[in-house]
C-alpha cells in the first residue's frame, strides 16, 4: 500500500487465484466455495501498483539478476523476494510406482484433483490420508464431513457415515511436537469420527492406491493423499542460493538469504538459521510485517528489522461437524460437541485474513520520480519531446541483439540501416499500421496481443504478411529497466510476427508517459482479396471468438474483473487469426473482416455498405465472454462504447429506451475489440462443416450469428 518511491514491484505467481491453506479443510468440508478460499492477485496487484505475470519459475539466474519462467521470456530484478512455498516430499517413497499418491501441496493443484476424484466417488470407497501432523488430521476431519453430508440419511448428525467412504490416516507420530495430552485429545475424536488411526509406523513406499509400512503391514485404498512434510521446488535448490539439507533457502534474522545480499526469502520456501520450525502458515503471516520493512528499506541507511518466530504457536484444528480443539504449548482444550467457539474463532481469523486481501479500499497511487539510488543515470525532469526522447543507442541496440534473427529473401536491408530496402515480388502489396497503448501490465503479452491485433487488417484480407516496422514507447525510468521493458514488449511482437511470416525490419523507438506499440505492416495478395463486398442473400454469417474484451478490459483496469477471468480473455485475444482465414477458405468464404474497434455491428454495417444486402442477426447465438454482460449491467464501459452505440440506429434499436439487461445485450455487440475474431459469409450449405472445423483448430467460440438477406438489416432476440 505504500511502494517506497521509485521501486517497481513484479509479482510472478503460478496461481493468479492463490488459494490460502488455512481454509483449505473447511471447504474441503463444505463451509466455503472455491473463490472463497482465494486472493484473486490481479486486483490486488493493481491496487498496490505492482506487475502481475502469470507464469512459473523453473530457474534463477543469480549472476544476471534474471528468474527464469517455463512460458515467457526472463525477468530481471534488482532485488529478489521468494515466497513460493514448498512441494511434497514423498519421491523416495515411490519406489518406481508408475502413480504416486494425490500431493495436498501445492494446493492450487490439488484442489482441481480433488474435484475430480469427488465426481467419480461411490460410497464404501477409501481414502488413505499419508501423515499425522496438524494438516493432515485436519483435512481427514473435513473430508468427514463432507461425506457425511453428501451420502448420509441423517445430515445432522455426523457420527451417520458408515457407507460414505473408509478413511484412515498413517504415519510415524501423531501431531509431532505437540504434548501428550492432545495426542491423547485427537485419538479419541478420530474414533468417534470413525477415521482409523495406524501410527507408530515408518513409511517406505507407497503409490497411488497402498501405503507399505516398515513393519510389514501394507494398507490399500481407493486414493492415497499425500500430506506428510515438504521439500523446496528443485528450482530451489539448484538456484545456487545457500540452502539447508531439504532445499530451502538458509536466510538470517533480516529474511535475508546468507550468501546473496539482494535475495530475501520466508514462509516455507525458507530456512531461519538459528530459529528452526516447522512448515506453518502462523510463521510466514508473521514474518511478512517484517519482510515488507526490509524489502523497502533493503537501499536505505536505516537498520533492518528483525524477525523473531515465536516458539509456542496456538493452534486451532479443525475436527469435523463445526468443531475445534485447540493446543498451545502443554494445553489442549475442545474438539468434541461443546467446541463450536472454538471453530467459529478459527473461522473468523481466517476471514479476517482474507478481507486484507480482497476488500480494498479505493487509492490514489502517486507515481514519483526515481530516487538516485534506484537509477542507472540521472533522469532529467524535463524530458525532451523531439528527436531526445529516443531510447539511447546503447540498450536499443541490445535490445536488437537479443531478438531472434531477422530474415527473408524479401528483406536485402532490415533493422541497421536507414531505412528497410525490400525486394519486389510481382504480387499486389497490402499495408495498414496499427496500434494502442498498454492495458496489461505485462509487456511480453502485450507486445504478442498487439501484434495479433495489427495483422488482423492484413489477415482478414486474405494476405500474406511479409514485413513490419515498429513504433515502440517505454516510459521513462532507470536505463537497465527501459532496456528490459523493450526487450519484452519487442519479443512478445516478433515471436507473433515471426509465426504469420513476417520479419520485423525496423522502427523507432521513444519515451512516453506509458508504455505502446504501434506496428505498420506489410503484405502480399497471392490470392484473390477477400473483402467486405461479397455478401449474398442466404449466406450464413459465422464469429470466430466472443465478444467482450473492451468491457472487460475497462473492468480490469478498474480492477473489477477476477484474474481468471482476465486470464481467459487473453488467451483468446492471443491468437492468431491466420489459420481460421485459411479454414474460411475451404469453405467459400466470399466476405471477411476482423471485428476490432468498431464492435461487431459497426464492422457488420461495413459489410452490408460495401456489399447492398441486409443481415438478419441472431443475438442469441453471438458468443460473449463470462462477465461481459454483467459488466455492462454494472454500467462498465470502455472508451468508444458511446461513439459505436450510433449504429444500432441501423437494426432499429433505441438503447436509451431499453432495460438495464436489454441495454447490455445490445451494448456488447458495439463493444470495441482488440485481436477480436473473423466475420464471414459462407454458403449455407458450407456453414457446419466450417464450424468444425473452426472448432477443431482451437476457435472453440465459433457459430453462425445470423443470414444475409435481400431486405433490411434486423436483430432477433432483443
Amino acid at each position: 500500500m505504500s511502494p517506497p518511491p521509485g521501486l517497481r514491484i513484479t509479482l510472478i505467481s503460478r496461481e493468479i487465484l492463490t488459494p490460502y491453506s488455512g481454509m483449505l479443510p473447511a471447504y474441503v468440508a463444505g463451509h466455503y466455495d472455491w473463490r472463497d478460499i482465494h486472493i484473486d492477485l490481479g486486483p490486488l496487484s493493481q491496487f498496490a501498483g505492482a506487475r502481475l505475470l502469470h507464469d512459473e519459475v523453473v530457474s534463477l539466474d543469480l549472476a544476471n539478476r534474471q528468474v527464469q519462467l517455463a512460458s515467457r521470456p526472463p525477468v530481471r530484478f534488482d532485488l529478489l523476494s521468494i515466497n513460493s512455498g514448498a512441494v511434497p516430499d514423498v519421491a523416495p517413497l515411490l519406489e518406481g510406482a508408475t502413480a504416486g499418491p494425490l500431493p495436498v501441496k501445492p494446493i492450487g493443484q490439488f484442489v482441481p484433483r480433488w474435484q475430480g476424484l469427488l465426481q467419480d466417488w461411490q460410497p464404501g470407497q477409501s481414502l488413505l490420508l499419508l501423515g499425522l501432523g496438524v494438516g493432515a488430521l485436519e483435512l481427514a476431519f473435513a473430508i468427514r464431513t463432507h461425506f457425511t453430508q453428501v451420502f448420509s440419511s441423517n445430515r445432522s448428525d455426523p457420527t451417520q457415515h458408515a457407507t460414505a467412504a473408509e478413511l484412515t490416516v498413517v504415519g510415524d507420530q501423531l501431531l509431532p511436537g505437540m504434548p501428550e495430552s492432545a495426542r491423547s485429545r485427537m485419538r479419541t475424536l478420530l474414533a468417534a469420527a470413525d477415521i482409523q488411526l495406524v501410527e507408530q509406523q515408518r513409511v517406505i513406499a507407497v503409490s497411488a492406491h497402498q501405503v507399505h509400512c516398515e513393519s510389514g503391514q501394507t494398507l490399500t485404498a481407493h486414493q492415497v493423499l499425500d500430506v506428510t512434510g515438504v521439500k523446496a521446488a528443485a528450482w530451489v535448490s539448484q538456484s545456487g542460493l545457500l540452502v539447508d539439507a531439504a532445499g530451502f533457502i538458509r536466510v538470517d534474522e533480516h529474511l535475508r538469504s546468507l550468501s546473496h545480499p539482494n535475495v530475501y526469502a520466508a514462509g516455507d520456501v525458507a530456512s531461519l538459521d538459528g530459529q528452526p520450525r516447522p512448515k506453518s502458515g502462523v510463521y510466514a503471516v508473521r514474518a511478512g510485517p517484517v519482510l515488507a520493512h526490509n524489502l523497502a528499506q533493503h537501499w536505505s541507511a536505516s537498520a533492518p528489522a528483525r524477525f523473531r518466530a515465536q516458539r509456542a504457536a496456538l493452534a486451532l484444528i479443525g475436527t469435523g461437524g463445526e468443531r475445534a480443539m485447540a493446543v498451545r504449548g502443554n494445553t489442549s482444550i475442545g474438539g468434541g460437541r461443546g467446541s463450536r467457539v472454538l471453530w467459529q474463532i478459527k473461522q473468523a481469523i481466517d476471514q479476517r485474513f482474507m478481507r486484507k486481501f480482497t476488500e480494498l479500499p479505493k487509492m490514489d497511487l502517486v507515481v514519483p520520480a526515481l530516487p538516485q539510488g534506484l537509477q542507472s543515470e540521472s533522469l532529467d525532469p524535463m524530458r525532451c519531446g523531439g528527436c531526445g526522447a529516443k531510447l539511447a543507442a546503447d540498450p536499443l541496440r541490445r535490445v536488437l541483439a537479443r531478438l531472434p534473427s531477422q530474415s527473408s529473401p524479401q528483406v536485402k536491408l532490415g533493422i541497421g540501416d536507414d531505412a528497410a530496402l525490400l525486394a519486389a515480388s510481382g504480387f499486389d502489396q497490402l499495408l495498414t499500421v496499427d496500434g494502442f497503448s498498454q492495458f496489461i501490465n505485462d509487456p511480453y503479452r502485450f507486445g504478442r496481443i498487439a501484434a495479433h491485433h495489427c495483422l488482423n487488417d492484413i489477415i482478414a484480407m486474405g494476405g500474406v504478411p511479409t514485413s513490419a516496422l515498429a513504433l515502440a514507447t517505454v516510459p521513462p525510468m532507470g536505463e537497465a529497466l527501459m532496456e528490459d521493458e523493450l526487450w519484452q514488449l519487442l519479443l512478445g511482437a516478433v515471436e507473433v510476427l515471426n509465426q504469420a511470416g513476417a520479419v520485423l525490419v525496423g522502427g523507432h523507438s521513444a519515451e512516453g508517459p506509458q508504455l505502446s506499440l504501434g506496428l505498420t505492416i506489410n503484405g502480399e495478395m497471392r490470392d484473390e482479396p477477400l473483402t467486405k463486398a461479397g455478401m449474398q442473400p442466404g449466406m450464413q454469417l459465422i464469429l470466430t471468438k466472443p465478444l467482450g474484451t473492451g468491457v472487460l478490459l475497462a473492468s480490469a483496469m478498474r480492477g473489477l474483473l477476477p484474474s481468471d477471468q482476465l486470464s481467459a480473455v487473453l488467451d483468446v485475444m492471443d491468437q492468431s487469426n491466420v489459420p481460421a482465414v485459411g479454414i474460411l477458405r475451404q469453405h467459400q468464404v466470399s466476405a471477411l473482416t476482423d471485428v476490432t474497434g468498431f464492435g461487431l455491428l459497426g464492422h457488420l454495417g461495413e459489410m452490408v455498405r460495401a456489399s447492398g444486402y441486409g443481415v438478419q442477426l441472431n443475438l442469441s447465438k453471438v458468443p460473449v465472454f463470462h462477465g461481459a454482460l454483467a459488466a455492462l449491467q454494472a454500467g462498465v464501459q470502455s472508451s468508444l462504447q458511446k461513439s459505436n452505440e450510433a449504429v444500432l440506429w441501423d437494426f432499429a434499436v433505441d438503447i436509451e429506451s431499453l432495460d438495464v439487461s436489454a441495454r447490455a445485450n445490445a451494448a456488447v455487440l458495439v463493444d470495441p475489440q482488440t485481436s477480436g475474431g473473423l466475420l464471414a459469409a459462407v454458403p449455407t450449405a458450407a456453414a457446419d462443416a466450417c464450424i468444425a472445423d473452426l472448432m477443431a483448430a482451437g476457435y472453440t467460440a465459433s457459430t453462425v450469428i445470423g443470414e444475409v438477406q435481400a431486405g433490411a438489416s434486423e436483430l432477433l432476440g432483443l
